[in-house]
């Protein structure tokens, strides 16, 4: 077993779902996906739908935060993609403090689905 060599913990908050749009190019693309794990630094999502393997491009990830109900908006870039439908994004120009916010609120994160519409 590899040794962990993250310097920020992940937290996997069960049933939170969030949209994301793809800024490629000349073309926007909305998709909806599950959040599988958080972390200060980045977010790994499951896509409902698969991508292209060669996307790039800004992210935007919008979702409701489980415990406020507030909306959530971070911006980030597409830094690995294991299958079609599963990648890792690295967070980008992002508002000082708004992560702790997330990462709050999905440590107390049950099994409740919360649903997440994209803008």
């Amino acid at each position: 077993m590899k040794s962990e060599k993250r310097i920020h913990q992940r937290i996997k908050p069960k049933g939170l779902q969030a949209g994301l749009i793809f800024n490629s190019e000349n073309q926007e693309i909305a998709l909806d996906a599950d959040i599988l794990d958080i972390s200060y630094s980045g977010i790994r999502v499951k896509l409902k739908k698969p991508i292209a393997t060669d996307m790039t491009g800004n992210i935007r990830i919008n979702m409701i935060l489980p415990e406020s109900n507030a909306p959530f908006c971070v911006h980030g870039i597409l830094k690995h993609q294991t299958a079609d439908d599963e990648c890792g994004l690295h967070y980008v120009d992002h508002i000082d403090g708004s992560i702790d916010d997330l990462m709050f609120e999905c440590v107390e994160l049950d099994e409740t689905t919360v649903l997440i519409k994209t803008h």
